[in-house]
């Protein structure tokens, strides 16, 4: 019996060192194949890339990690051909990981690519990115980026990213940024973008600043972009002397591969403590001529605004099988309150409008029904207000077509 009983354990120990022996194997082929990969874009990372780039290359050191993959520390790009011109990309350090599983497959995936401290300068002019050289470094292909993409995490940390329109003379500055985009499959699938950061630009000459939180799921077909949701959030918001506590938006939108007609969407708007003084004078002529029509159509007379304060607004629409709904638009100022609904149906070509408004202690309750040039305005008004209520809802209705081209051509 002892006898039996020693080969049983030697037969055990025999199977973990097996099993062991496998394992250091696996890992020391893993190993190398890893390291293989490293120092081939290592040894690539010199004057001769840089060439093939049409740019300058620079960076203060490079090494390879078994944990973390390929480190660059301060990368840099140059914009074409040379520093000269300034830097397109720099970065305080750059990481870089193949998937070790696709790589023992000979195939190159990434399973994480960090970038922190990067600064991205892009221009256009003319029509001309200037970014656009790189992309033609991109294998050639018709399937589209979705499905080229080989990296299962993107991150950037504390970014700050500068684009110039030249063409249109604006710029956008976001700052301080994290923007992670992650890759849920290897065919098509599902993306997800999410940017925390400060944006800048400048509109009509004045600065316009706020926090931004933004977050979106991307969903692809071989064919391309199907559905998309998410939500972006705005918070110490100013536009010149103008400023906005915070604001929400989130959507979800299907069928986007479908015609028009075909696609599904819903939206949601949010925003508090909205300020505009009056001297911001184009808001204030604008709000001022919409309560004119208000009081000739209340009979009533109301104030003149100056400065505005809006406490909250709501908005909630929909769209589907070609009806644009909103649900509610409620409005809270200093001068009004407000509550609408609103229904355009593409396909009858007909408009179907609750609108409900109170100034002071005066209030106004209105429906517009019928086709969408030419409803039923009710109750019934004089023949000059009729016409100006009846120009006021096919100016929202043709707003909303060329957002939304629900109507055939040629059938409005």
């Amino acid at each position: 019996m002892a006898i039996i009983y020693n080969m049983n354990i030697s037969r055990s120990k025999l199977v973990v060192i097996l099993l062991l022996a496998f394992c250091l194997g696996t890992g020391i082929f893993a190993y190398v194949k890893y390291k293989k990969f490293s120092e081939y874009l290592i040894s690539r990372m010199n004057a001769q890339t840089g060439k093939k780039f049409g740019r300058q290359i620079k960076f203060k050191k490079i090494a390879f990690s078994p944990l973390k993959g390929v480190v660059i520390d301060e990368p840099c790009v140059s914009r074409a051909p040379d520093f000269s011109k300034g830097n397109f990309f720099c970065a305080r350090r750059a990481v870089i990981r193949p998937e070790l599983a696709q790589l023992l497959r000979n195939r190159l995936y990434f399973s994480n690519v960090e970038l922190t401290e990067p600064v991205i300068k892009i221009r256009e002019s003319g029509g001309k990115w200037d970014f656009d050289d790189l992309l033609a470094l991109l294998p050639a292909t018709s399937k589209g980026l979705h499905i080229t993409w080989n990296a299962k995490k993107l991150c950037l940390t504390a970014a700050k990213v500068e684009v110039d329109i030249g063409s249109s003379g604006r710029s956008v500055a976001i700052e301080n940024a994290d923007i992670t985009l992650l890759h849920y499959s290897a065919l098509a699938g599902n993306f997800e973008l999410k940017l925390d950061g400060d944006v800048k630009t400048v509109l009509n000459g004045q600065l316009l600043t706020a926090k931004t939180s933004f977050k979106t799921d991307l969903n692809f077909e071989y064919a391309g972009l199907t559905a998309a949701f998410g939500e972006v959030q705005f918070t110490d918001a100013a536009f010149g002397a103008s400023t906005l506590e915070k604001a929400a938006l989130n959507w979800e939108i299907f069928n986007m591969d479908k015609p028009a007609r075909e696609k599904n969407y819903t939206a949601g708007l949010k925003a508090e403590g909205l300020f505009i003084p009056a001297q911001s004078g184009g808001v204030k002529r604008s709000v001022n001529a919409a309560l004119e029509l208000l009081s000739q159509v209340m009979g009533k007379t109301t104030p003149r605004v100056e400065d505005i304060e809006l406490a909250g607004l709501a908005l909630d629409f929909a769209l589907n099988d070609g009806v644009l709904r909103v649900k509610r638009l409620d409005l809270d100022t200093n001068f009004l309150v407000l509550k609408n609904e609103y229904a355009l149906n593409g396909p009858a070509r007909t408009v179907d409008a609750r609108f409900a408004a109170q100034i002071g202690h005066n209030k106004l309750e209105l429906t517009a029904k019928g086709p969408m040039d030419r409803p039923v305005i009710l109750p019934p008004m004089s023949v000059t207000l009729n016409r100006k209520l009846t120009e006021a809802v096919r100016a929202v209705n043709n707003a909303l077509l060329k957002i939304f081209p629900i109507v055939e051509e040629g059938k409005k």
